[in-house]
């Protein structure tokens, strides 16, 4: 397939995709009234960085300040919509960043994250559509995010280091693999749809389609002139992932899946390249508190043109890699924490609540006002998830790298007030090519306490620390690109939610008659928080 034919290609289906949306949205009779609730919010947050250039401080020039005090405010607004045919969630931000050292890095950055639910209207057409969903979303950012989109259980004020990743190349794209590039501007963007067919009562074929793109602009690190140290090189870097396959519900409590996955990169001054991929896939629900999901196979990667090739010296022969990962989670509730909690809320003068459960279906992105963050007194969840991979490098040499992730995530309701949260991120990542001998590995950790200080005004003190390193048998040595960073952040967020839903976990998206309940909950009530409205 051309490039241009290509391009028009995905011209074509985007339109097509949003001419869907709206035909199907405006087209609903009055029966079928619309609610949708609009909740804005804003965040304060002052933050010390060690590191705002990440980049090795022996790169920088002299008299550059590697660490800053930062002002960062961040404007957002939240859309929920919901009736009997189409369900959507949005929403629009911006990062407003002010630095006490570096003014000249003051920069206003921009999110937006979609997602419409048109399951019911297709179901219509075709009955044996059980599911269809779009999503999309767009970042400018002055750094990309080492881990892909939002936080565990959901937090306030995002930040870096952000959360689980898609086990490919999907929602967050190559960000993902845990590469990380020094202080330059980003624009990441991703298109997509997932839909699920039913081929028999205990049997859906599922098919997903994810475009993604992540583009740079100038850097903003002050490189030293007399260091002799490299540049960090960077990719622009494109993907068009596909998957499809069964999925078999075995038992009450078991589920199994195959799944193939075509996925096709295009990297500036590297080229195309193409990689297939089988996985089987088997999920088990032990207990309540249980669960775990578990899935292994292979991908080839495409052999690659001598043009395209690193260095151009050789064709790269067709390559395979065993691929697979694992997930466990556990959720419960503690009688230490409740104990403590109820120990805390005498001393504070406090009274308990629960947090209503659900969830929405919104992409997240590092940065946001991300709903959720206190959890219900007493409760706690541990998941731990690792996936082995292909993804493309976008940092020093294009082209496929093999890659470890691991991530370790908690979050634990201590009083109706005060959440704790913990989240590691581990990645690993060589390059499937012999002839660069480079190796990266990213860890990252994040310790947070949110409070809830009105049921529309919340607080988070949290502790971020942040290290790159890459290790090369060739050429120059293992601390070029390395570097280290640490960052203390305080901050307060307000969102206008009357119904007092934004920052408890799960209940935002599928309140008790929030915009993503049924429609049958929505039709014709104004609701008690946020600014409702009906079509």
């Amino acid at each position: 397939m051309s490039l241009l034919c290509r391009d028009q290609c995905l011209k074509i289906s985007r339109f097509s995709l949003g001419v869907l949306a709206l035909v199907l949205w405006w087209s609903i009779p009055d029966s079928a009234a619309q609610q949708i609730r609009v909740v804005p919010s804003l965040s304060v947050t002052e933050q010390y960085d060690s590191n705002v250039f990440f980049t090795p401080k022996s790169q920088l020039s002299a008299g550059a300040k590697a660490d800053d005090l930062i002002t960062i405010i961040t404007p957002q607004l939240n859309f929920l919509q919901g009736n009997s045919l189409v369900k959507a969630n949005l929403s629009v931000g911006a990062v407003v960043q002010k630095f006490v050292n570096n003014s000249a890095l003051d920069n206003v950055g921009f999110n937006a994250t979609a997602g419409v639910d048109l399951s019911q209207a297709v179901n219509r057409v075709l009955p044996r559509m059980r599911g269809f969903r779009v999503f999309g979303t767009y970042q400018y950012t002055p750094s990309a995010p080492a881990f892909g989109a939002g936080s565990l259980g959901g937090g306030i004020g995002g930040g870096f280091g952000g959360g689980f990743g898609t086990g490919g190349v999907g929602i967050a794209g190559p960000v993902d693999s845990g590469l990380l590039t020094q202080r330059i501007r980003t624009t990441m963007f991703t298109a997509g749809f997932a839909d699920s067919y039913s081929l028999s009562p205990t049997t859906d074929f599922q098919t997903t389609y994810t475009y993604s793109q992540l583009s740079f602009g100038a850097a903003l690190a002050p490189s030293s002139t007399t260091s002799g140290q490299p540049a960090n090189t960077v990719f622009d870097t494109t993907t068009h992932s596909i998957s499809a396959g069964p999925t078999s519900r075995i038992s009450a409590v078991d589920t199994l899946n195959v799944k193939y996955t075509f996925t096709q990169m295009s990297q500036a001054q590297f080229g195309d390249y193409a990689t297939h991929g089988g996985t089987l896939g088997w999920g088990r629900s032990w207990t309540k508190e249980w669960n775990s999901s578990v899935n292994g196979g292979l991908t080839l990667i495409e052999p690659i043109p001598a043009s395209s090739a690193s260095g151009g010296q050789r064709r790269i022969p067709a390559t395979m890699f065993p691929t697979g990962g694992f997930s466990v989670s556990y959720a419960s509730g503690s009688s230490f924490l409740r104990k403590l909690g109820s120990e805390i809320q005498e001393t504070m003068g406090t009274s308990g609540a629960s947090a209503a459960s659900g969830g929405g279906f919104l992409p997240l992105l590092s940065g946001m006002n991300m709903p959720g963050g206190i959890a219900a007194p007493g409760s706690y969840r541990v998941t731990f998830m690792y996936n082995l991979g292909v993804f493309p490098s976008f940092v020093q040499s294009a082209g496929p790298i093999y890659t470890h992730t691991a991530i370790l995530g908690g979050i634990a309701g201590i009083t109706d007030k005060l959440s704790a949260q913990a989240l590691f991120n581990y990645a690993r990542s060589t390059f499937t090519s012999d002839t660069i001998g480079t190796t990266f590995s990213t860890y990252g950790t994040t310790v947070s306490l949110n409070y809830l200080i009105t049921p529309m005004l919340a607080a988070r003190l949290s502790h971020q620390w942040l290290m790159f390193e890459n290790q090369q048998t060739s050429g120059f040595s293992a601390a070029d690109l390395g570097f280290s960073k640490q960052m203390v952040l305080l901050g307060f967020t307000y969102a206008y939610s009357p119904r007092g839903d934004f920052f408890r976990t799960g209940a935002f998206w599928e309140g008790p008659s929030g915009a993503s309940s049924s429609a049958e909950s929505g039709i014709g009530k104004s609701g008690s928080g946020g600014m409702d409205t009906k079509k």
